[in-house]
């Protein structure tokens, strides 16, 4: 049972450059190298799509020197095809998804008082 806890880890897209610390986020690219920023972050280009020659701006460092970060997805890997999605959420993503969730009600039950 214990073998079976393995949480879920899933890739931001973002990374740093071992030699220098440069921090690589798809959402602003590379203006020296022809890596423009994306308009939706689903077409953000992240560094695994990144050509092969691609180095680092500072320090020119190789793509196979730069860590991926990653984030832990609350739950184990074996769940996240269960549910109605928010397995597959981040805890932050949670917690935005209930507390924005409670607030809309009260907003909600707030405008019911302006009905006549």
């Amino acid at each position: 049972l214990r073998a079976a806890e393995k949480f879920m880890v899933v890739g931001t897209g973002e990374a740093s450059c071992k030699n220098c610390g440069y921090e690589y986020k798809p959402a602003k690219g590379d203006p020296e190298y022809p890596v423009s920023p994306a308009r939706t972050p689903c077409a953000w280009p992240r560094l695994q799509q990144l050509p092969d020659d691609w180095q680092c701006p500072t320090c020119g460092a190789a793509k196979s020197l730069f860590v991926s970060k990653q984030l832990q997805v609350a739950g184990f890997a074996e769940n996240q095809g269960y549910g109605l999605g928010t397995n597959a959420m981040t805890g932050e993503q949670k917690s935005l998804l209930i507390f924005g969730s409670l607030a809309a009600f009260f907003v909600l039950f707030l405008l019911g008082y302006a009905l006549p």
